[in-house]
């Protein structure tokens, strides 16, 4: 199993993001700390994202660089790239951006039945993280697969109403087989444009999408102000 931690620094909302604290280490540590011990752990960017303060780490972690191309559109594409390249059964990519996300629960989630496609996700702590555009909520099928995703409020009443303990939030992490991975292209299709949300892309190729669901209470943070308001919520809840 290769655990892929996929990242760019160059980020026009948050630059340099994932070597920013969080609760005293950088976010790509989480990453990594979340990997350890569970597969073949793989950092990838393109090479000129590889800073000393990233590949200083290996003083304390064991992982693998391997650069990928400066054109792939998002995480899923750097994990295509590279299972092209290295091979295994499963290619599990993790989300740098999520470091609140429990090691057990992740494990859990390894060791259950897997399908070709496997997504996590999670109830919504509370009204206002419902509410975010930065926050993608899914509906699910009576059996746990994907049915559809959105970054508007899902499923919501004709008047406009919705109870924000019904709607659900998926989380970053994603495994997918070696089958699974190949039937994947990197174009965008008109979902995945619309909505923002690359997901989308394996419902629009028609693949059925197995849904993990994990106990979590954090989020993914797109912006600085959500960095703060994370490390309020963690220490809340310690």
């Amino acid at each position: 199993m290769k655990i892929i931690i996929p990242y760019r620094l160059k980020s026009s909302r948050f630059p340099n993001k994932y070597i920013k604290k969080f609760i005293g280490k950088s976010l790509i540590e989480h990453s990594i700390e979340l990997g350890q011990g569970l597969g073949d752990v793989i950092l990838t960017s393109p090479k000129e994202d590889y800073i000393d303060e990233i590949s200083n780490l290996h003083t304390k972690y064991n992982f693998e660089f391997i650069p990928t191309s400066i054109n792939c559109k998002s995480g899923t594409d750097r994990a295509i790239e590279l299972s092209k390249k290295i091979h295994d059964d499963y290619y599990v990519i993790i989300p740098v951006d999520e470091p609140m996300i429990k090691k057990e629960e992740f494990q859990r989630v390894l060791s259950s039945e897997l399908d070709d496609f496997n997504m996590c996700y999670t109830d919504f702590y509370n009204e206002e993280d419902c509410h975010s555009k930065l926050s993608a909520k899914i509906i699910l099928t009576k059996d746990n697969y994907l049915l559809y995703m959105s970054r508007n409020v899902i499923p919501i009443q004709k008047n406009g109403l919705f109870d924000y303990k019904k709607c659900k939030k998926a989380v970053g992490i994603k495994v997918f087989s070696s089958f699974g991975i190949k039937q994947i292209y990197d174009e965008k299709t008109e979902l995945d444009l619309i909505e923002g949300l690359e997901e989308l892309k394996l419902l629009e190729l028609g693949h059925k999408v197995k849904m993990h669901k994990i106990k979590h209470f954090g989020y993914g943070v797109d912006i600085p102000e959500q960095l703060e308001s994370l490390e309020k919520r963690y220490y809340e809840n310690q």
